[in-house]
């Protein structure tokens, strides 16, 4: 099972009569598979997202099964809020491992250190496996919840499509400094035959190279083609596209999400 197997359209080039300075994927997602939901899917796999597995095996082969699972669970936001900014970047990092064929190194949720938090850093730090030398690729991540029922149109194009390049315009020298050190702390999280490639793709003086990735993830019923022009058009100092993954009942899948795992860490207390 993977994202895949959701996806009703993948990666359609956005086209507009006046020319783009960016290239601008859509793609868009359903909520049913015929044996599946992807609530279900997601819900899977998010927790890896907020502790490294290196982490959850330790404890577990210290002999602590529920410890594992609780202190993991633990680190999951309560605030809807928070829940919905997280949901997206999840849902942004499982496209590009599914999709786009990426890995993770680490995503921006593992390094918070209190729930209902949220840290300025790039949101996913990935790696193209395919490519020789290692490609990292730093991702910045917006969503929106908006749905149909708010009103259309959403206004994508002054809130979470604008905020994509206010993000990116902050991004520093000294961020990029912090975000290939984070990543050499986590080369442990890593597949173990591409460990020592990618180690020695972030050794220092190593002509490290770094691409960067933007992501947006909305409600399907939200995406309007004349918002999506900001994404095409808009300047910035940084060279990237944009990946806009489209939902089905975007609000309602991270509530299920997020509602299904605050279960199960309720009944490890019992």
């Amino acid at each position: 099972m993977s994202l895949l197997h959701f996806i009703r359209a993948q990666r359609e080039q956005i086209d507009g009569e006046r020319q783009g300075v960016r290239i601008v994927y859509r793609s868009d997602f359903v909520r049913t598979h015929p044996e599946y939901l992807i609530d279900k899917y997601l819900s899977d796999r998010a927790p890896l997202f907020y502790r490294n597995v290196d982490a959850i095996l330790s404890d577990m082969l210290d002999g602590y099964f529920k410890t594992a699972i609780k202190a993991t669970l633990a680190k999951l936001p309560t605030s809807p809020s928070f829940q919905e900014s997280h949901f997206g970047e999840i849902v942004a990092g499982i496209f590009a491992e599914d999709v786009l064929g990426l890995r993770r190194l680490y995503s921006k949720l593992s390094l918070l250190g209190a729930e209902n938090a949220n840290a300025y850093k790039m949101d996913l730090v990935m790696y193209d496996p395919s490519v020789d030398p290692i490609r990292f690729v730093f991702s910045e991540v917006k969503c929106s919840p908006k749905s149909e029922a708010d009103g259309l149109p959403s206004g994508h194009d002054k809130s979470c499509f604008a905020d994509l390049f206010r993000s990116m315009n902050k991004y520093s020298e000294s961020d990029r400094r912090f975000d290939l050190t984070a990543a050499r702390d986590n080369l442990g999280n890593i597949p173990s035959a591409d460990r020592e490639r990618v180690r020695q793709a972030l050794k220092p003086y190593s002509l490290t190279t770094v691409a960067y990735a933007g992501f947006v993830v909305i409600d399907t019923a939200t995406y309007c083609r004349d918002e999506a022009e900001v994404l095409r058009r808009q300047t910035n100092p940084k060279q990237f596209d944009v990946d806009l993954i489209c939902l089905e009942t975007f609000s309602v899948v991270a509530g299920n999400v997020y509602g299904s795992l605050q279960k199960l860490s309720q009944a490890l207390e019992e």
